[in-house]
């Protein structure tokens, strides 16, 4: 049995080498989470644009979703350990 790996930064499926960064299948992260060169694209620009998706998917209001992004980013390994997702 193949295990699909998942993007460590928003857990996308990427069953294949173009859904990787650069299409390079062995990049943890998806072709969504990283700029032209492949890295890993700035904690804000994430969390706004999964904080969207999450607005438009679960159909929540802003506070609720970025509630929800951030609790989901805390469990990613690209951001679980990014200073703005520390718990007060």
């Amino acid at each position: 049995m193949t295990i699909t790996p998942t993007c460590e930064s928003c857990s996308m499926p990427m069953p294949a080498a173009e859904d990787h960064a650069l299409g390079d299948a062995s990049s943890p992260y998806c072709a969504y989470c990283t700029d032209e060169l492949g890295h890993l694209q700035p904690f804000d620009e994430r969390f706004e644009r999964m904080t969207q998706w999450t607005m438009r998917q679960e159909g929540l209001e802003r506070d609720a979703a970025e509630e929800r992004t951030r609790a989901f980013m805390r469990n990613m390994p690209a951001w679980r350990d990014h200073p703005a997702l520390a718990e007060s």
